[in-house]
């Protein structure tokens, strides 16, 4: 398993982004930010995952982003959206170098929580996984029903259900970077009682609700900038004792 870093966008700006995209998603998932972040001062590069070997896990891919950030220069802000936050936050427990400004978790529940997809999605016909994309959200129905594009992407999104479905947490000490934890206010896979649970691992996250369903920070993506600056922020001021 190998991570790669993909730049949007381009100048300078004062923090980097870096952005792990959700269960079926991919580095396009971030290009609506890159006019946005900027604004926000921020340059967004997003994870673009290869499967060496036929076969990952949310532990193998997040050894494989701890290692691309490892020398990452300048301060930066780790980013993950649903299954993207699991890994984010198991990235950030095997940093070895300059940890994240912050560590920002949107529209997931805390590990150790039940799954947020029907128990019979992943072995469903394809016709079954599409109802169940559909319903989530988020997906443009060109894509869903490309005859090339769309089996293509429900097979991403059963492969990537199933490292959620095979993922066995194992927690031994809280997250030592600031958390802020994101969550959208209809999400019905994500309800927004289940965020305060991301406390057991990062004691002192920060919650924040939006207006929206689990893709509320790609309908939102300035607003969403806005307060990842402003945790930083305070993130700091909290560290300096003001």
């Amino acid at each position: 398993m190998t991570a790669t870093l993909v730049t949007l966008g381009g100048g300078s700006a004062a923090r980097t982004l870096v952005c792990v995209p959700h269960a079926g998603g991919s580095v396009v998932a971030f290009r609506g930010w890159i006019r946005v972040a900027a604004a926000a001062g921020l340059a967004v590069r997003a994870v673009h995952w290869e499967d060496e070997a036929g076969r990952s896990s949310i532990e193998s891919r997040a050894d494989a982003l701890a290692a691309e950030v490892r020398d990452l220069p300048g301060p930066w802000v780790l980013l993950g959206h649903s299954l993207g936050a699991l890994i984010a936050a198991e990235t950030a427990r095997r940093i070895t170098g300059p940890a994240p400004e912050l560590v920002v978790l949107c529209a997931a529940a805390p590990p150790g929580s039940p799954r947020g997809f029907p128990s019979g999605v992943l072995t469903a016909p394809d016709a079954g996984m599409t109802d169940y994309v559909r319903r989530l959200g988020g997906t443009p129905e060109d894509i869903l029903t490309h005859p090339e594009f769309g089996p293509r992407l429900l097979a991403q999104v059963r492969n990537d259900l199933d490292l959620i479905e095979r993922y066995e947490p194992a927690y031994d000490r809280p997250l030592s970077s600031p958390v802020s934890v994101y969550g959208g206010a209809s999400d019905a896979s994500v309800p927004v009682e289940v965020l305060s649970g991301w406390r057991e691992v990062a004691p002192q996250a920060r919650m924040r609700v939006f207006p929206g369903d689990h893709f509320f920070l790609h309908d939102s993506p300035a607003e969403v900038c806005r307060e990842v600056v402003a945790d930083c922020a305070r993130s700091t001021s909290d560290r300096l004792g003001g």
